[in-house]
């Protein structure tokens, strides 16, 4: 791994407000010249940023919540909406050939609402059931609530970045009560489920592949017929 960092930093093409090699603060980005399977290292990442503003709010040193919570919020909800992707993303290759892949893909990456994606995901989840473990097979209702009520409060990702929704309205309908703690505690439970869920595909995606193929071509023949 070190020594492929280093070919990479020895090649780089776009040195973007970058420091003399060495310096710390650098970082290497896009390092995996696959940018659909870095999806859910940016949702760690995401979700990374979240904890580090979470923790200087638990030792109450970094300013006035009320406007600390947006950039909380809205950090762990990218995390999840990517994790999301990246799982659609991986039941796709599983379930579909390249060329429909191909057109499956633009939509998954323009779609923003949580529950959207979660339908996407939900056929091919459904159709491998028997093959996931048991702790996998289904997210549970309260996180199921959570990623519902989260998708009703920011559908498109802009509740939580923009005070002004795109009709020229504000983009949170009235006063809006939240506990950033509280709201932090359902987000990791529901996080670690699609990481799971995620870490399982990345595992048994080639094991999975052939036989994926086989199922969900059949079913699709049966609703044809």
């Amino acid at each position: 791994m070190l020594r492929s960092l280093v070919g990479s930093e020895m090649c780089i093409r776009d040195r973007f407000y970058s420091a003399p090699r060495g310096t710390y603060g650098n970082a290497l980005l896009n390092w995996s010249n696959h940018a659909a399977s870095d999806v859910v290292s940016y949702a760690v990442s995401y979700r990374n940023a979240a904890h580090g503003l979470i923790a200087g709010y638990e030792r109450r040193d970094v300013g006035d919540i009320d406007y600390g919570a947006c950039p909380v919020i809205f950090l762990f909800r990218h995390a999840i909406e990517l994790y999301l992707k990246g799982m659609v993303y991986r039941l796709a290759r599983l379930s579909v050939d390249d060329q429909e892949l191909r057109q499956v893909l633009p939509r998954l990456w323009r779609e923003h609402s949580l529950m959207k994606l979660l339908g996407m995901a939900q056929p091919v989840l459904a159709a491998m059931r028997d093959r996931l473990p048991l702790a996998l097979r289904a997210i549970d209702e309260d996180e199921l609530q959570f990623l519902s009520d989260l998708d009703r409060v920011d559908p498109g990702s802009y509740s939580f970045r923009y005070p002004v929704a795109s009709t020229g309205g504000s983009a949170l309908q009235g006063l809006f009560m939240t506990n950033i703690f509280v709201f932090a505690q359902m987000a990791d439970r529901t996080l670690d489920s699609l990481n799971a869920i995620c870490r399982h595909l990345i595992i048994e995606v080639h094991a999975l592949e052939p036989q994926m193929r086989l199922n969900l071509g059949t079913m699709d023949s049966r609703q044809r017929g």
